[in-house]
C-alpha cells in the first residue's frame, strides 16, 4: 500500500509538467496537487508525508529538469541520491503540512498545504539551490488565474494555484 501511495504521488509530480510550456496544459497541475494534497491529508504522519512529498518532487523534477539530474550526476560525478536534492523540498512542505493535523481537513487543504507549498518553492528559490524553474505560478500566465500574478507575484499565483487544488 506504502509503494502504491509513492507511485501515485510519483506520477502526480511527473504529471505536474504538463502544465508549463509547451503543453500548457494548466488544469492538470490543479489535478494532480490535488492528488498530493489528498495523500498528505490521510497520511498518518509527517514522516509519511515527508516521503510523499519526495516522491512528488523526484517526478516534478525528474521530468520537468532532468538536464540537473544529468549535469549534477553524469558529467559533476555527484552520487545520484544528492543529484535528487530539489525533492526535499517538496518533502519539506508535506512534513510542516502535517504538522497541523490537529486542523480540520478543509483548513489544512485550502490554507495549510497551500502555505507550506508556497513557502517551499520560495526555498528552493532562494535557500541553497537557488533553483526557481518549475514554480507553479509561472505556469498561470495564460489562465484565469493569471490576474493575482501582479498582485502576489509568482509565490502569491503559486499560493492559489496550491489553494484551488485544495479546495
Amino acid at each position: 500500500m506504502k509503494a502504491r501511495r509513492h507511485f501515485v504521488a510519483f506520477l502526480a509530480g511527473a504529471a505536474t509538467v504538463t502544465a508549463f510550456s509547451p503543453l500548457d496544459l494548466f488544469p492538470v497541475a490543479l489535478a494532480a496537487l490535488a492528488v498530493l494534497a489528498n495523500l498528505w491529508l490521510t497520511a498518518p504522519g509527517a514522516r509519511t508525508a515527508a516521503w510523499l512529498g519526495f516522491w512528488f518532487g523526484l517526478g516534478l523534477f525528474g521530468v520537468g529538469v532532468s538536464w540537473v539530474f544529468i549535469s549534477l550526476h553524469r558529467f559533476g560525478a555527484m552520487p545520484a541520491p544528492l543529484a535528487a536534492i530539489l525533492a526535499l523540498y517538496p518533502a519539506l512542505a508535506g512534513a510542516l503540512q502535517a504538522r497541523f493535523r490537529r486542523a480540520p481537513y478543509a483548513v489544512r487543504a485550502a490554507l495549510v498545504i497551500p502555505a507550506a507549498w508556497t513557502l517551499a518553492e520560495w526555498l528552493r528559490a532562494t535557500l541553497f539551490t537557488g533553483f526557481p524553474w518549475l514554480t507553479l505560478g509561472s505556469a498561470v500566465l495564460d489562465t484565469p488565474l493569471a490576474g493575482y500574478s501582479p498582485l502576489g507575484g509568482v509565490y502569491g499565483a503559486s499560493f492559489v494555484v496550491a489553494a484551488c487544488a485544495g479546495l
